[in-house]
């Protein structure tokens, strides 16, 4: 499937986004009988310990001692979106000390997005200035404008993109080498010994078998930075969530990543886990089902979070070979010209 490929591509290249896979199995599978998904923006979820679909407001009421729910996405699928935006106004409803964090803004840009929270600048000048992800208008529109119209905070929590390159250019030696007006753009520190998330980004990046003429010495140390770029991502977001949290006591935040940030309790949740154990953290993982009719979920997708949510797969890119191989040659022809600009 093109997607997952353009995926593989976009990991070992340390892009400025991230993102998130669809694993699949066809054993182990189990019926939880939600209603059909009619339409890419339907979206049913599933508590993961009873297999039993809850709505949006029995969520809601079962997250209300939550501290942190991380709600994983596939990026531009409507059904994602819709799902963040009616789970935020439910807990707004439910408790109005609330704070948004969002992987799709970097931190360089909070100033930004503050000031066009606070109504001083519009929204090109949000889109442009504050370089919002090109499908921002279909996906996260609704969902910052039901922010500033209730006064919740809006965190731009992730690494800039020179810096995410930097560190899979160069590896994470070179965090240090930030010029110091950049500092508190990124984690300054990276943990990269969590054997588990780190043998499943590995795993998920070997298995796009593109070796592009290395050595295995020379293919694990470039997958080894790739990892140090994908993890200033995880500890950069999660450093961000917590130091809102300290200015705002007792706020519940709700945060927006791709799934593959938080996944298993992996990535951004794992860092902030060990920075802070006590904290009660919720996971929503998305997952796309072959069957609209009669969704099924697998025993595996059941230990992605406490919930997922059921979602209809995404249409296909390309059916023409030629053309789907051509759009992943111009693909990796733009990313190999980016540079990183820090010695």
């Amino acid at each position: 499937m093109l997607i997952k490929l353009i995926i593989s591509i976009t990991l070992v290249l340390s892009l400025t986004n991230c993102s998130s896979t669809e694993q699949s199995s066809k054993s182990s599978v189990e019926k939880v009988n939600p209603a059909p998904l009619t339409s890419m923006y339907s979206f049913q979820v599933v508590n993961s310990a009873s297999k039993v679909p809850v709505s949006v407001q029995q969520l809601a009421a079962e997250l209300q001692d939550t501290d942190v729910v991380f709600i994983g996405e596939f990026h531009s699928h409507q059904g994602s979106h819709l799902l963040q935006l009616q789970l935020l106004e439910a807990l707004f409803k439910q408790n109005p000390n609330l704070i948004l964090s969002m992987e799709q803004f970097t931190r360089d840009k909070q100033q930004v997005l503050d000031k066009y929270l606070a109504g001083e600048y519009g929204e090109s000048t949000l889109i442009e200035e504050g370089e919002a992800w090109p499908h921002y208008k279909g996906s996260y529109r609704a969902i910052v404008e039901f922010a500033r119209e209730h006064n919740i905070p809006v965190i731009a929590s992730n690494s800039p993109a020179m810096h995410v390159r930097c560190v899979g250019k160069k590896g994470a030696e070179i965090i240090a080498r930030f010029p110091t007006e950049q500092a508190d753009w990124s984690a300054k520190e990276l943990d990269l010994e969590n054997a588990s998330y780190k043998d499943k980004f590995l795993s998920f990046i070997q298995s796009s078998g593109r070796s592009h003429g290395q050595t295995p010495e020379q293919q694990q140390e470039s997958q080894m930075k790739t990892y140090a770029a994908q993890l200033l991502r995880d500890t950069t977001m999660a450093e961000s969530i917590a130091s809102a949290m300290a200015k705002r006591p007792g706020a519940k935040v709700v945060h927006l990543n791709g799934a593959f940030h938080s996944d298993s309790h992996l990535g951004t949740v794992a860092v902030l886990e060990t920075m802070h154990p006590t904290l009660t953290i919720k996971v929503l993982s998305p997952v796309m089902v072959e069957d609209n009719m009669q969704p099924i979920a697998t025993a595996a997708h059941y230990k992605q979070g406490e919930y997922i949510y059921l979602l209809r797969e995404m249409p296909e890119r390309f059916y023409d070979k030629d053309k789907r191989n051509a759009s992943i040659r111009k693909l990796i022809a733009k990313r190999m010209t980016e540079t990183c600009d820090i010695p």
